[in-house]
């Protein structure tokens, strides 16, 4: 079965979750309607209704109609109506409690990035990228769920090839792409290596990177490029707007001219750019490429600053990685990393690729696991 079909019911579920209720609040208005194409009149389904500054809202269903109580304590508020791909639209109650039945036209959105100076074009792809952080939740699985991946890696010192390490990764996500951020995805996403090859074995944690792998899903993190409020310190150009498979996409390039540990993940980043390719339709990711330098690393993290005084870390470091998306999650993430270590070079070769994703019969894991035992 695909991962698609799998999680399809989920993202339903969780598109229901939207819906919040008060207790104990009275009830001063019911809102009912339906949300149609003002150039079609087509319904748009699930549409995001709420009260401007409060979590208090709802979602139209497939055909688009809604229903939404307003409590006594938020009729002051505005009304406010998005779905993907179309304008957004604000109201004051007043303009539609007094109505039996409200239909809501939504303009599609239109985002011609050719035709605009540099200024405008960047506040264009600020918007694009701002309407693909806020849909990860609709565009992807909700957990929990279990990725079955396998990993790889490949390393070369002064020239000489080492043996390539493969390993078994199974990662349990209790919450999936429905609570986005840094937090959750460390606390929310678990794993657990098995070896491959025969005989006992120990894994390193610095030597496998399985942490930094998953850091660099940025979809599941809303982290990077898809963190709003990151989005002002970025240098932004649209690349191209390939056909892929039969659909459209934006292809944004990104750089940061100083970069931050925020937005790269690196503490000591000297250089920071990269590009993400953007479905034009829902806003789904589609890939994320990245490449950072920096002058030093900590062994153990990136992220990481090196203690005062101290000898044991990474120099002139260089790193690309690309994440690709399929069927509503992280497809596979590849890194290629060189940097010199007490004298020596290295360069290394890593990868992370899900083969079977599923929802039921879960194996749930507690911890991030390097050495699983039997």
């Amino acid at each position: 079965m695909q991962v698609k079909t799998i999680f399809s019911f989920i993202i339903l579920a969780n598109v229901a979750l939207f819906t919040f209720a008060q207790q104990g609040s009275k009830v001063a208005h019911v809102l009912k309607g339906k949300v149609i194409n003002a150039e079609t009149n087509q319904p748009v389904s699930y549409t995001n209704i709420g009260l401007e500054g409060t979590l208090y809202g709802t979602a139209s269903n497939e055909e688009g109609s809604f229903e939404l109580k307003i409590p006594e304590d938020l009729a002051s508020k505005k009304i406010f109506f998005s779905a993907v791909g179309f304008q957004n639209r604000l109201f004051p109650l007043s303009e539609l409690s007094g109505k039996e039945f409200n239909v809501i036209k939504l303009r599609p959105q239109s985002y011609d990035v050719d035709k605009v100076d540099v200024a405008g074009q960047n506040m264009v792809l600020i918007r694009i990228l701002r309407m693909a952080s806020e849909n990860i939740r609709y565009n992807y699985g909700a957990g929990p769920f279990n990725l079955h991946c396998s990993y790889s890696k490949e390393s070369t010192v002064n020239d000489t090839t080492h043996n390539k390490t493969t390993a078994s990764v199974l990662v349990y996500d209790k919450n999936g792409y429905s609570t986005p951020s840094p937090i959750n995805e460390y606390q929310s996403r678990k794993y657990r290596v098995t070896n491959e090859s025969e005989g006992s074995y120990s894994f390193s944690s610095n030597l496998l990177r399985v942490d930094e792998l998953l850091a660099y899903d940025w979809v599941r993190s809303a982290s990077a490029i898809l963190n709003p409020g990151l989005l002002n310190d970025y240098q932004l150009t649209l690349i191209s707007q390939p056909n892929i498979g039969g659909k459209e996409y934006w292809v944004i390039a990104f750089k940061q001219n100083q970069p931050t540990l925020e937005a790269s993940g690196d503490f000591y980043a000297s250089s920071f750019e990269g590009e993400i390719t953007i479905n034009k339709e829902d806003y789904a990711v589609l890939n994320i490429k990245g490449k950072v330098t920096a002058p030093k690393n900590n062994r153990q993290d990136r992220s990481l600053a090196v203690a005062s005084g101290a000898k044991d870390y990474l120099q002139n470091v260089s790193y690309e990685f690309t994440t690709t998306y399929r069927d509503l999650l992280i497809h596979d993430i590849s890194m290629s990393k060189s940097y010199n270590y007490k004298g020596d070079h290295y360069s290394e070769k890593y990868s992370l690729s899900v083969n079977r994703a599923h929802a039921n019969s879960l194996t749930v894991l507690n911890s991030r696991n390097y050495f699983p035992g039997e």
